[in-house]
């Protein structure tokens, strides 16, 4: 990351290390190395998003299967590893790119031809094993979704300028996870809104951290993000932060007040903490990516201690 401090350096200033700068040695260095391994094959989001659905499951008292967690599973793994295998088609490899783009680029072809099978494996599970609401909507967040990847191929300045990718990742992310609690939900409420709406947020939050870290690569390599787009933004976001974990504590005080258990909010709060400590603190630049995907695992701490 190249905000080492919270001091408001202009960004332009900063110089890029080497994409294999990591320190750390013996079983630090091997666990850096998992990490990073783990995030560069597009496996720590799937694993975000059963996690999450879970907790949704246990809030809104949902039947969830084990083919739910695998359909969830399998279409964020193909929508992640789909988007990066994308951006190593449209973009140049320089010395200054982020790890898990090093890795797509390097490892294409065996990636794409897993991602075909995985693709393919998918959609014969999708029709077997779900009901014919389940497909069609699920269909239909499909195809929007790969429209707008076509958009952002094709013409990246003005889709991701019209809808920042961080924005859509948050939209997808919270989309997807509440998609099988969506469907058994006979009376609507507002609280399945407040979930979605927080959950969305906590996903933008977790890119824009992403994107905070990886400001000078993206830049470099010409990539379209919110902060690239509007540098001006980049010191604010500590600030956008520091308001949704306000909101979260009273939220979270009040639902105690009221002799409730806020699993889902207490997960939110704790995930949107996790990722302040994480843009504050002293990791490597390549390491924060991979730590703020981890800082949203959290809903299995609490769903853990109510079991």
């Amino acid at each position: 990351m190249p905000f080492r401090t919270v001091e408001r350096t202009d960004a332009t200033s900063i110089s890029c290390p080497p994409v294999n700068s990591l320190s750390g040695s013996g079983t630090r260095g091997f666990l850096e190395q998992t990490l990073l391994l783990v995030n560069s094959l597009s496996l720590d989001a799937p694993f975000v998003g059963v996690i999450w659905l879970w907790c949704l499951s246990t809030v809104f008292s949902s039947r969830i299967g084990f083919q739910q967690y695998l359909v969830l599973f399998s279409v964020t793994w193909l929508s992640y590893a789909g988007d990066r295998l994308l951006d190593s088609i449209r973009t140049p490899v320089k010395p200054c790119t982020a790890p898990r783009h090093l890795f797509t680029s390097m490892h294409f072809k065996p990636l794409m031809c897993v991602w075909g099978l995985v693709a393919v494996y998918s959609i014969l599970y999708l029709g077997l094993n779900l009901g014919r609401t389940e497909i069609i909507w699920g269909v239909c967040l499909l195809a929007l979704l790969s429209l707008y990847y076509l958009c952002c191929f094709y013409f990246p300045n003005l889709a991701r300028g019209l809808l920042p990718r961080e924005l859509l990742v948050g939209l997808f992310f919270s989309s997807a996870t509440h998609f099988f609690v969506l469907i058994q939900v006979t009376d609507w409420s507002f609280y399945f809104v407040w979930t979605f709406v927080c959950f969305s947020c906590l996903c933008s939050l977790n890119c824009l951290l992403i994107s905070r870290c990886e400001f000078l690569s993206d830049q470099q390599v010409g990539e379209v993000t919110f902060f690239t787009r509007r540098p001006d933004w980049i010191h604010r976001f500590q600030s956008l932060l520091t308001w949704f974990i306000a909101i979260q504590i009273i939220v979270c005080c009040t639902a105690i007040f009221m002799n409730r258990f806020p699993v889902f909010e207490l997960s939110l709060l704790a995930s949107s903490v996790l990722l302040l400590i994480i843009d504050l603190c002293l990791v490597s630049r390549q390491l924060k990516p991979v730590l703020a995907d981890l800082a949203l695992f959290t809903p299995w701490i609490f769903l853990s201690m109510m079991a």
